[in-house]
């Protein structure tokens, strides 16, 4: 039986971090990700990125319409998400974003992230949304898929190129 709640920066702290630092992994440049995931969440933790993550979600949950929340199934968190929003008021719109969404790597291709975006699409239209966006990485083809399956379409692209390989 899956259960939410929202999160708490200071009891999660471990599985946000956990969690943040495999989304970011998982849709990071080739470069990055030429590393074995152990060593990439070695130099990520020691960086200032997990303060810098920890901030930005604790200062958007001072917004109500923020969506934070953890996904657990008989007491295991299987599941994060984290939403913002943003208000444009000259086109009279609202933007959601889809900052993290991440399914431990035991229970994806279960259904569970289809389901957490379900649940967010339902509550950032309650919350007057008319666009949810969502980002993910060139080469994350199981996030690309479930965005699909969602309704989601390609709407900008970023483009990289690495100028001095040895600096990597």
């Amino acid at each position: 039986m899956l259960t939410r709640r929202r999160v708490d920066i200071e009891t999660d702290r471990g599985i946000l971090l956990e969690f943040h630092c495999r989304a970011n992994y998982e849709s990071d440049t080739l470069w990055a990700k030429s590393m074995p995931f152990e060593q990439y969440r070695e130099k990520w933790l020691s960086t200032s990125q997990p303060f810098s993550f920890l901030s930005a979600l604790a200062e958007s949950m001072k917004d109500g319409k923020t969506i934070a929340e953890i996904w657990e199934d008989k007491g295991q968190i299987i599941a994060c998400v984290w939403v913002t929003f943003t208000d444009i008021p000259d086109y009279n719109l609202t933007i959601a974003e889809v900052k993290d969404i991440v399914v431990a790597p035991g229970f994806q291709r279960r259904g569970i992230g289809l389901k957490v975006l379900e649940h967010v699409e339902q509550l950032v239209r309650e919350n007057g949304a008319q666009v949810l966006r969502s980002e993910t990485g060139i080469d994350n083809v199981a996030s690309q898929r479930l965005h699909e399956k969602s309704g989601f379409q390609t709407y900008r692209m970023l483009y990289e190129k690495v100028l001095d390989d040895e600096a990597l």
